[in-house]
Parts: C-alpha cells; structure tokens; sequence
C-alpha cells in the first residue's frame, strides 16, 4: 500500500496548479511512495489542459472531477479513491517544500492516532499593500485562521493537514452538506477529535500559501465563512456557546450591529484615504487606527454573513448569501443551493 495519498480539489485556478503539482510531485522521498489526487470541481477555465498536460509528466497524478459545487464533495472524491495510508490534503495554491510530505509521514510515526496540522507560510513579507501587512502581522491567512489557545480540532485547515485514511473512513469524511466556502474542514476536525484523534502541529511541514486577496475578496470570505459556520452549529448544537456566546466581542456586535452597519458607511471614504497614504509608507505595520478598522470590519462582514444564515433559517426563505461590492455595505445577492442554519464569529472573538 501507498504511504500518502496526497488530495487535491481545485477550481479555475489553472495558472496556480500546475505549480503546484510540480512542487508536490518534487519530494525527498521516492514517488512510488505517494499518489497525487486533483479533483477538478468544474472548471471552466485551462485547468483540463493542465491536468492532461501533468499526467502525461508524472505517473502517479491520478486525475478525478466533480460536477457538485463544493469543497467537501471534491474532497470526498480523493477520500474514496485514496490508496495510501495516509491522506494529505492541501490546496491548489499551496506550494509544497520539498520535505513536506516526509515531514507529515515523521510526525505521524511519532503521533499515533493524530492529524498533523502543518505550517503554511504567507509570501507577504515585503507586500506595500495594506491589508496584506495588515493580516500578515495578524497572523491570519484565511477568514478563519485567529484560532487562539490549545491546538485543537479549530485549527484542522485542509490547507495543509493530514489524517490516516482510517480515520477518515471512520468519521465518514466531510459533510456534503457543505456548499458554501468554509467549516467544512473543521467539522470534519471536530468529528476526528470526538473518536480521539489528537490536533498535533507540525512546523517542519511546510506549504508556501499563494494568495494575495484584496480587502474586498478577503471581506466577501469572512461573509460566506460566517454563513457557512451556521452549519457546523445546526450539526453540533453544543459548540454555540463557544463560537457565539462566549466572547465579549461578539456581544458587542450583536448590541450594535445596526449602528456598526451605518458607521462602516460613514468612514468608508475616510479608511479609502488612510489605504491610500498607508501604501506610500512601505512593508512595515499599519497604523493602529487602520489596524482597528480592519480589526473590526473582518468581525463585522463574518457576523454579517451569520446574521443572513440565520434570518434565511428563521424565514425559510432561499438561502441569500452576502456578496461584497468592494465598497460600502454589502448587497445579499447570490443564491446557493445548499439549506443550512445558525452561525458564529470568529474564534478569536470567542477567546477575547
């Protein structure tokens, strides 16, 4: 039997893939140790002409799609055609280095029964950009990426993250319930957690992140992340108290979420201004007052998309998702086809 399987999904990222497979396929161990899974979720764009291309190339690229929209589903597919004993799961714009998966496959040696979290790098070091300075000295790299305390299932990202095969089969895999971006992952961590499979980091297992979102394509994430997360509590009830009730910020969002939906407009040209003079100043930190906006504005847009997950529940009404103009406040206009229910903020604010 194979050691890794490792599981790819992708959509419309082709200028990204093919980078991506070669830094995969380019490990220090032997490639009749591992097997590379690419999911294709319907792409419209060159990502076929790719996949044909790098089969062609690499002998042990095993090529699948899936036509139902979603992360999940996609990577159920690797799940079920997996050979190895390990199933790694990164993204099509993760390049790996060149130890990663030897990385993974020590630390499960050392780890018995346990999901490896590994390290994903963000190239933002030398970034003007503010909102890139912004979430790089945040330490943030996807909308729901402020876990604080104990490494635990809120810190399984399929970015870079792998689990036995076992294991997976055991909990059945991620819920194809999940159609819009985000949770699918650590529902799944949760479901892994709850049969004793421990979180354990692994920094030597690295992936370099390609991913430079602009505030408007970050913020519309944190909508669909804060929707999507009304899923994880409809499946598991008991971690409300967690995600929405604990945190003293999230009481004072949902307080005055009217007046913080009216101010965010009020101080749209202002922070325009700030972005602008920020970009002259270099790589170096923002400053605090941008800092605090941004700070605040990821917690509002995530509340914001739990707040439409929750009237859409409340209603029964077809589910509207936020989608972000990239000024001012959101329009609810994209329809999806998965119904779900409930939300949360993000983790941090559950921990501040």
């Amino acid at each position: 039997m194979l050691k890794v399987s490792v599981v790819i999904p992708t959509l419309n990222r082709a200028d990204l893939l093919a980078c991506t497979i070669d830094r995969i396929e380019n490990q220090t161990i032997t490639k009749d140790q591992f097997e590379v899974l690419v999911i294709d979720n319907d792409s419209t764009d060159d990502t076929l002409a790719v996949l044909n291309q790098k089969s062609k190339v690499y002998r042990n690229l095993r090529v699948f799609s899936q036509p139902t929209r979603g992360a999940a589903s996609t990577r159920n597919v690797g799940i079920r055609n997996a050979k190895g004993e390990t199933i790694l799961f990164i993204d099509d714009d993760i390049h790996a280095e060149p130890n990663l998966i030897e990385s993974h496959l020590d630390y499960h040696r050392q780890n018995q029964r346990a999901s490896i979290i590994g390290s994903v790098i963000t190239p933002w070091h030398d970034r003007r950009d503010p909102f890139l300075r912004y979430l790089r000295d945040r330490g943030i790299f996807n909308p729901y990426s402020i876990a604080c305390g104990p490494m635990d299932f809120s810190y399984y990202h399929t970015g870079n993250v792998s689990t036995s095969r076992a294991l997976l089969l055991e909990t059945g895999g991620f819920n194809d319930g999940f159609h819009v971006y985000g949770m699918e992952d650590i529902e799944l961590g949760y479901r892994l957690e709850k049969i004793g499979c421990r979180m354990v980091y692994g920094p030597q297992a690295k992936g370099v992140h390609q991913y430079f979102p602009s505030y408007a394509q970050f913020i519309q994430r944190c909508e669909q992340a804060g929707y999507s997360l009304g899923k994880l509590l409809e499946l598991h009830p008991e971690l409300r108290r967690r995600f929405v009730e604990h945190g003293k910020r999230t009481g004072v969002l949902r307080r005055f979420h009217l007046l913080y939906q009216i101010l965010s407009v009020a101080i749209h040209p202002g922070a325009k201004f700030l972005t602008r003079w920020e970009e002259k100043r270099g790589t170096g930190p923002v400053t605090p007052l941008l800092d605090q906006h941004y700070y605040w504005a990821v917690r509002y847009h995530f509340f914001l998309g739990y707040r439409q997950y929750t009237r859409s529940a409340e209603t029964g009404q077809p589910e509207i998702l936020p989608k972000h103009s990239g000024q001012g406040i959101p329009e609810f206009a994209i329809e999806r086809r998965s119904k779900v229910r409930s939300g949360s903020l993000l983790h941090r604010a559950s921990n501040d």
